[in-house]
């Protein structure tokens, strides 16, 4: 096992940065790991919004990076502890922002599982910038039926976008990143060459992070433009904008 995935391995098996709700709530925010990693002031002004609507917040782990690396055992564990914590609390609807979370913990608990953009669907949200213009990027577990980008392309117009055809994944797959960093460099350098002078945008804030350390040019997130709030990805301090999640109200 290469050291980066050993790192994830130890954070992600016990994660230290878990903070869920001291109230009850019926519909529950999952935002994982990645996007208050990567987009803490859009992760700042989802988490107003969703107190505005009742809804509870809860920071943690969904499992996914520990069940590629160490198999079923440890997962079940994972999830039994998540589930009774959801029950606690009351939780009947769980709520991603991530396309793996949303996959894996809609596999892997017995509660609802919808995304942020049927949410706000729901809401009745109307985008807080103007559409999108430039390259959208589709992270692996939307690729195939696409289903989240039509719910966000109910909330705004994407006609200003093509999608990015020739890259597969960004390479933090667990079986493309076990090759080590050469198979990602390779990804990304074709994201850079699709990419070109247009902004790149994504749903997922892994491929984010990933493409702007990679130095791919203008990465941005469709969440953060429909709440109107303009932020690149902050690959530099992940570490630290997790970590503070552990002391949100």
């Amino acid at each position: 096992m290469k050291a980066r995935q050993l790192i994830t391995l130890l954070e992600k098996s016990h994660y230290p940065f878990r903070n869920y709700p001291k109230e009850s709530c019926t519909t529950l925010l999952f935002p994982g790991c990645s996007f208050p990693s990567q987009f803490p002031k859009t992760m700042d002004a989802l988490a107003e919004l969703c107190r505005e609507h009742g809804v509870g917040v809860a920071y943690d782990c969904c499992g996914k990076p520990v069940a590629e690396l160490k198999g079923e055992r440890h997962t079940v564990r994972i999830g039994e502890k998540m589930t009774e914590r959801l029950e606690r609390l009351g939780v009947g609807e769980v709520v991603c922002l991530c396309p793996n979370c949303l996959e894996y913990l809609g596999e892997t608990l017995a509660f609802p599982v919808i995304s942020i953009y049927a949410l706000l669907s729901r809401w009745g949200y109307t985008s807080q910038s103007p559409p999108p213009s430039g390259v959208v990027f589709r992270p692996c577990p939307d690729r195939e039926a696409g289903r989240l980008l039509e719910e966000i392309g109910e909330l705004v117009s994407l006609a200003g976008l093509r999608t990015m055809e020739r890259v597969p994944c960004c390479g933090l797959r667990g079986d493309i990143a076990a090759h080590g960093p050469a198979a990602a460099d390779k990804l990304c350098a074709l994201v850079k060459e699709e990419g070109a002078g247009e902004t790149i945008y994504t749903y997922c804030a892994s491929c984010s992070g990933q493409f702007q350390r990679q130095g791919c040019g203008q990465v941005r997130h469709l969440l953060s433009s429909l709440l109107g709030v303009e932020e690149e990805p902050d690959a530099a301090h992940a570490l630290f904008n997790r970590a503070r999640r552990k002391f949100a109200k």
